[in-house]
């Protein structure tokens, strides 16, 4: 049974951290545990879409088809659902986007500017519009995963509403100015507006040359910075070339090169992804 605590949002405002190799990785790695994941590409460049073997600009049903009718006809949303999700053997299903969902998040905009007015009765969010479109699905799946971009912030806003939890992938030798506080701040926000419930998971070192000593300093200077409620993986994501290879192969490092000490680390990350309450 699916649960807010099981809806995650991968997200960093700062581009390069790794979020769409993360998202990608985890749900493999969650799925060859035998749990039925669907993964969400909720960014426009529709990089998680491509890293899973498909073209963007070729998919008619993405993403913003799903929040278009949960804006404008929200009693029709699940004859929606079936034909926006991509199902491929063996993998993780998906829910992709495209330059589309630009255009999707300016209807979001316009809501949200309407919200505001007096004219505004419907009680409707356009900060919630993602979780209404979560909603059906919650039975058929154990674990949601959501891939954020960097630019439309109302998108990440709405992947933060329906997620219980927030994993922050951040390159480990920029730590300082890896965007930490910007994510604090949006975390903040959404949950005293929007979704009291949602937690940060942890922070995620990613791009890590193995040098276990930088590791603990980095370990070490999160606590310093941001006390000890903000968790931090306890394995940071290896550094490895072939990550760079899987997307052209439509693969997860998992299934490129599952001894790789990077699938390793994601594994060990969907272990402590499986142990939150």
């Amino acid at each position: 049974e699916l649960t807010m605590n099981t809806v995650l949002a991968i997200t960093n405002q700062k581009g390069g951290v790794g979020k769409t190799t993360t998202a990608l990785n985890l749900a493999s790695a969650l799925a060859d545990e035998n749990k039925r994941v669907l993964l969400i590409d909720n960014d426009p460049q529709g990089n998680l879409t491509a890293s899973m073997g498909y073209t963007p600009a070729e998919q008619k049903y993405t993403l913003a088809n799903l929040l278009l009718a949960a804006i404008d006809y929200p009693e029709d949303l699940e004859l929606h659902l079936p034909r926006c999700i991509l199902h491929t053997d063996g993998k993780p299903d998906l829910i992709p986007a495209n330059r589309r969902l630009s255009d999707a998040a300016a209807r979001l905009q316009v809501m949200q500017i309407s919200q505001y007015s007096a004219a505004n009765d419907s009680g409707r969010c356009a900060e919630k519009m993602l979780a209404q479109v979560l909603m059906p699905l919650r039975d058929a799946y154990d674990y949601i995963i959501i891939d954020c971009g960097l630019k439309q912030e109302l998108l990440t806003v709405n992947a933060l509403s329906a997620s219980g939890y927030c994993i922050i992938p951040v390159q480990s030798h920029f730590l300082a100015s890896e965007g930490i506080p910007d994510v604090l701040d949006m975390v903040r926000s959404v949950q005293k507006h929007f979704n009291p419930d949602l937690k940060i998971a942890g922070i995620l070192l990613t791009m890590y040359q193995s040098r276990p000593q930088l590791c603990k300093s980095v370990q070490q200077s999160v606590r310093e910075v941001y006390g000890d409620d903000l968790h931090v993986f306890d394995r940071p994501i290896e550094y490895t070339i072939r990550i760079a290879e899987c997307p052209m192969a439509g693969m997860s490092i998992l299934d490129y090169e599952p001894g790789n000490p990077a699938a390793e680390s994601y594994r060990n990350l969907a272990s402590e992804v499986l142990q939150l309450g």
